[in-house]
């Protein structure tokens, strides 16, 4: 189904290369790359450029800290971009470098998340679910430039990106309209910001091959044009095919990301457009035990079987394909105040979706023996959003006030599969040791209908107070919603619920030197609200969006190159639960599961030749309130006490790097403390090196991604995902 598209990408693509070529012959003053980044653009500014012998490389940003894995300025929300020391949260930026280091054309996202110690790999090939201290989210639950709702959560593509922001923990106040405007988003916000043209043109070639036949080809290409290169125009793509170290998995991909931006004296711009086809044959590594068989035929995790393997008949996939659309514009009234513009749309449907019922297989007893009925959906989703508000600096006194009040709307639709066709389809049966294979399988023509239909709207407050050397931020966010679901055949409306919550953030930070800073906050997050489905004494009723609200304190030390930062949080999630009252059941707000822990992370150089990246969290995650007090006190489901995270790299000399990175994570209990999923600890190691071809600058890396070939299981609440197996990659990265 790719190659009906071929035609029309590859005309993309060439037009996109002849605007390159036209516009190279444009001579234009050299100004630094403006950094166009989520909602507040930063200042543009002339700094002395850094090279080193890859042009490519070329470094203007002074945020960078030294090793150059992650920076000390990111975007934060409607309050723009601001500094590491200078926030109440724990706060990270993962660079370019970082990205391409550890994210392989075959490896799932999550290999370049968990360089952050909050998260936690949860996801695989197909998915891009991961958590946040302990919360689950996807990629539907991220940021695009600052704009929610434009990430996919099926394999999210990372080459026309140049940093991942991460602000860790529930923050509405500061973010606006959560990303899905559901609670997956509330262990912490990841906001994805795209390549924007630089000073220096760049014209670059990139091939890989990983897996076991998996050819990439990627093309990133880079002018500024215009009086003062007040133009610029950045294109990205994207060619995949192949098997990858998964026997049989093939997955083919086809994307372009174009992103033009416009700076002046008074104003800033930004505008991303992008296409994404994407095919996935086989892959399958979601298992589920069976619940009913736990203490009788089940009384232990399965022993992982071999990660090599592929899960799955010839037949079952994923094929999605999508385009996004993003919009951000800041406009200078004064020399204080400025007013800003941020929209964006997604358009994105999973066309075929064949997979076991409820996305797993289940499996049956300790023997590993596998039955499962096939499902086959299809999901077609729709994302608009608008955001204006004004931000402005007001002095009273010794005391400056940095004042932002943001208005928003969203509305997002899905229409989804007029019949899932599960028990229908035949079965997967066998046994995970051995292989699985189908029963009587047929593959069904799918319709969709729309399912339901949302409409959110929100109005924040935020004043960022400074004095001397304390700062102290105040805001608020009203947040609005009317949630409708339809009967997908029919089109009649089942329900609709309208609900309205209110979320205070505040923080306090005090520098006691430019190396120290000391804070401590309180954030909160909301989902829409919920209507009682049938089955329940008060079936129809409203239930009040869920919140989630954390507490944190911690302290950030900055100084010759390094960045630690050290914090202590409390997070509580309100949930919904059966309650029973006499011989009645209701669906009930009364749920409640509590996350405490200690977070540490550490960035920068060691010595002159060795950067340093790493962390560590402790996390204890309790249920506080279930069904009748049944599991009260008892472990979260899937949440996993200890991660760690550490990563090496030695440069010898200006051409040639090796690195390495350990990956710890914890035991898990499962099923309510019956079973625990075994702790793991994986390694990868890579190269870099640096040369010419002729005339043409050549930097070829090598990665091994789980280098002893471990297999494991990777807890998700109930769910076990099997690991990736041991994947080479392999690049070579021309700058023509």
């Amino acid at each position: 189904m790719i190659s009906s598209k071929k035609k029309y990408l590859t005309m993309a693509i060439l037009s996109a290369i002849s605007s390159m070529s036209f516009m190279a012959s444009v001579s234009a003053e050299e100004v630094t790359d403006s950094n166009l980044e989520n909602y507040d653009l930063e200042n543009v500014v002339i700094e002395e450029k850094v090279e080193d012998n890859n042009s490519n490389n070329v470094n203007t940003n002074n945020s960078i800290l030294s090793g150059e894995f992650v920076k000390t300025e990111s975007s934060l929300g409607i309050l723009g971009d601001k500094k590491v020391m200078d926030t109440p949260f724990t706060q990270m930026d993962l660079t370019k470098k970082t990205i391409e280091t550890f994210g392989g054309p075959n490896q799932p996202l999550q290999s370049i998340l968990i360089n952050n110690p909050a998260v936690r790999i949860q996801g695989t090939n197909l998915h891009n679910d991961f958590s946040i201290r302990g919360i689950r989210g996807n990629g539907t639950s991220s940021y695009l430039n600052g704009i929610p709702g434009l990430m996919s959560q099926f394999n999210a593509p990372t080459f026309f990106i140049e940093d991942i922001q991460f602000i860790s923990g529930p923050n509405s106040g500061i973010t606006s309209l959560p990303a899905t405007y559901e609670s997956s988003a509330a262990g912490g916000i990841v906001n994805f910001v795209s390549k924007k043209a630089t000073d220096i043109p760049i014209t670059n070639y990139r091939q890989t091959f990983s897996g076991k036949g998996s050819l990439g080809e990627y093309l990133d290409i880079s002018r500024r044009l215009g009086k003062d290169n007040e133009w610029g125009i950045r294109v990205n793509t994207e060619w995949l095919n192949g098997e990858t170290a998964i026997s049989d998995n093939d997955m083919e991909a086809r994307g372009i990301y174009i992103n033009v931006d416009h700076q002046d004296e008074k104003s800033k711009s930004n505008f991303l457009a992008g296409y994404r086809r994407l095919n996935i044959e086989g892959g399958a590594r979601w298992f589920s035990l069976d619940s009913k068989a736990i203490g009788k035929d089940i009384t232990k995790i399965p022993n992982a079987p071999d990660a090599n393997k592929n899960y799955g008949i010839n037949g079952l996939a994923k094929e999605a394909f999508g385009y996004v659309l993003a919009l951000n514009h800041e406009q200078q009234m004064n020399d204080d105040w400025k007013w800003f513009f941020n929209a964006g749309l997604n358009k994105n449907k999973l066309e075929r979706n064949i997979i076991g019922k409820g996305s797993n297989f289940v499996i049956t007893n300790d023997k590993g023996d596998v039955k499962t009925p096939l499902m086959s959906t299809q999901t077609d989703t729709k994302n608009y959003y608008a955001q204006f508000g004004v931000n402005g600096k007001i002095e009273s006194g010794d005391i400056e006030h940095d004042l932002t009040l943001a208005y928003d709307r969203a509305w997002r639709s899905i229409g989804s599969a007029k019949d899932n066709y599960n028990g229908k389809m035949g079965s997967i049966v066998g046994n995970i040791y051995d292989g699985l294979y189908g029963e009587n399988v047929w593959f069904p023509e799918i319709e969709t209908g729309t399912s339901s239909k949302d409409r959110y709207w929100g109005i924040s407050l935020v004043d960022n107070l400074k004095y001397k050397k304390s700062q102290l931020l105040l805001g608020i966010h009203k947040h609005n919603s009317i949630a409708t679901n339809y009967n997908n055949k029919t089109g009649e409306t089942k329900q609709k619920v309208s609900t309205d919550e209110i979320c205070p953030t505040y923080g306090y930070v005090y520098q006691p030197d430019e190396h120290i800073s000391v804070y401590a906050s309180h954030s909160e997050n909301f989902d829409k609200g919920t209507i009682v489905g049938s089955g329940y004494k008060n079936t129809g009723d409203i239930l009040a969006p869920a919140k989630t609200k954390q507490n944190e304190i911690g302290v950030k030390y900055q100084n010759a190159g390094f960045l630690t930062t050290l914090s202590t949080f409390n997070i509580k999630q309100a949930n919904n639960i059966d309650v029973n009252k006499g011989e009645d059941l209701y669906y009930l707000q009364d749920g409640e599961q509590e996350y405490k822990g200690i977070e540490l992370s550490f960035n920068g150089k060691l010595a002159d030749k060795w950067n340093f990246m790493g962390g560590l969290m402790y996390l204890d995650a309790t249920q506080n309130k279930t069904k009748d007090g049944i599991n009260n006190g008892k472990t979260v489901n899937g949440v996993a006490r200890w991660n760690g995270i550490a990563a090496l790299e030695y440069n010898p000399d200006d051409k040639f790097s090796i690195i390495g990175r350990a990956i710890y994570t914890g035991s898990a209990d499962m099923y309510n403390e019956q079973l625990k999923a075994p702790s793991y600890m994986t390694y990868d190691l890579g190269f870099s090196y640096k040369t010419q071809f002729k005339d043409t600058p050549v930097t070829i890396s090598a990665m091994c991604y789980n280098l002893t070939n471990k297999d494991y299981w990777t807890a998700y609440g109930n769910n076990l995902i099997l690991n990736n197996p041991r994947t080479f990659m392999l690049s070579a990265t021309f700058d023509i």
